[in-house]
Order: structure tokens, then C-alpha cells, then sequence
């Protein structure tokens, strides 16, 4: 390999080992404090578990993994029901796309925003996340004075946890808008609805 493209692969690659080696992951028990994460992760589980007993695996030959199986079964079904509970206090909806690739569920509950597993969009220089009281951020100057910057999205792919800073009224917010702040370009937006 060229000294170049070597030296160029260790400074493009090193701080993202660096990175990864000294940033804390989440855990599942910190993912699972996401509703929309739960009540996937919780249906999938219980779908796999069904599917074994389907395909007559042979693990349900064993008492005591069949006795597994069904109580992981159960526990699972529970929690995907508490994790729908859990939705309907908040304000849901899915986005859509404008210009560019966006899709997934977003979460307003409480103070903390979630977005879905599914959640995906094309990455930008700086994609920010906003909540307004604009039902459709198309129809007026966006970023309009109501809209609150929750920051830059931590990823464009997958799940997300994400603090909404103290407002008011949360009631008022209508809208999550994917904006980006260098290119002054609207990504998606989602309306949220009780």
C-alpha cells in the first residue's frame, strides 16, 4: 500500500477505533427504556419463540427448554403490551420524506423524544431535530420562532433517545422536523398526533 493512503487509512480510522473504545455503548436495558425499541424488540422475541414451536425445533423436545420458551414467551408479550401503553401516553407519528430519504416512527413523551429502529435518512452536513408548533413546516419560513433545536441527530440510522429541554406546553408541539442547518434544507417531518 502507498505510505499516502496508508498514513491517510490510520488518521481515518484510528479516532474511530479511539472512539469506539472509550465511548460507552448502550445496553440493551438502556435501549429498552425507548418504547418504540421495546415493543419491536419485545414482538420480534415472540415471534422467534413461536417460530421455534412452529418448525418443530428440536429444543421443544426438551421439558425444559419448551418450559423456557414459553415463559420468555409470555415476559415478552407483556412487555411489546406495556411498551404500546407506553406510546399512547405520548404524541406519535411517521415521517415524511421531502427532498431526501427519511423514514421511521418518532415519540414525544414527556420531555424525551424517540425515534424507532426503523428510523433512516440520508446523511447531511448538520441534521438537526425540531420540534414547532407549525403543523406543516412546508407552509411557512422554517426555522419559525416556535421551533425548538434539540440538536444535532446523533446518528441517521436507527434508534434514538433524545432530551427535549423544558417547554412549557408540550401539548403545542405538533411537529418533529428533520432540518439541516448548513444546507438550510428540510430533510422530513413527522406530525405527531395523540
Amino acid at each position: 500500500m502507498h505510505t499516502a493512503l496508508r498514513h491517510f487509512c490510520v488518521l481515518l480510522v484510528g479516532p474511530a477505533l479511539l472512539a469506539g473504545c472509550s465511548a460507552a455503548r448502550p445496553t440493551l436495558s438502556d435501549h429498552m427504556t425507548n418504547p418504540l425499541f421495546a415493543e419491536r424488540y419485545g414482538e420480534e422475541l415472540v415471534n422467534r419463540m413461536t417460530e421455534l414451536e412452529i418448525q418443530k425445533d428440536p429444543l421443544i423436545e426438551n421439558a425444559e427448554k419448551k418450559a423456557d420458551i414459553d415463559q420468555v414467551r409470555e415476559q415478552w408479550m407483556e412487555r411489546a403490551k406495556k411498551a404500546r401503553d407506553v406510546q399512547r401516553e405520548g404524541a406519535t407519528g411517521e415521517f415524511a420524506e421531502m427532498k431526501e430519504y427519511v423514514r421511521g416512527r418518532a415519540l414525544l413523551l414527556g420531555n424525551t423524544l424517540y425515534l424507532s429502529t426503523t428510523f433512516e435518512s440520508e446523511p447531511g452536513p448538520s441534521l438537526h431535530l425540531y420540534l414547532t408548533t407549525a403543523v406543516d413546516p412546508r407552509d411557512i419560513a422554517f426555522p419559525d420562532p416556535t421551533a425548538v433545536d434539540l440538536g444535532e441527530l446523533q446518528s441517521p440510522y436507527g434508534a434514538q433517545t433524545v432530551a427535549v429541554p423544558n417547554v412549557k406546553d408540550f401539548s403545542i408541539l405538533r411537529t418533529l422536523v428533520l432540518w439541516d442547518t448548513t444546507l438550510d434544507r428540510l430533510y422530513g417531518f413527522a406530525q405527531l398526533s395523540r
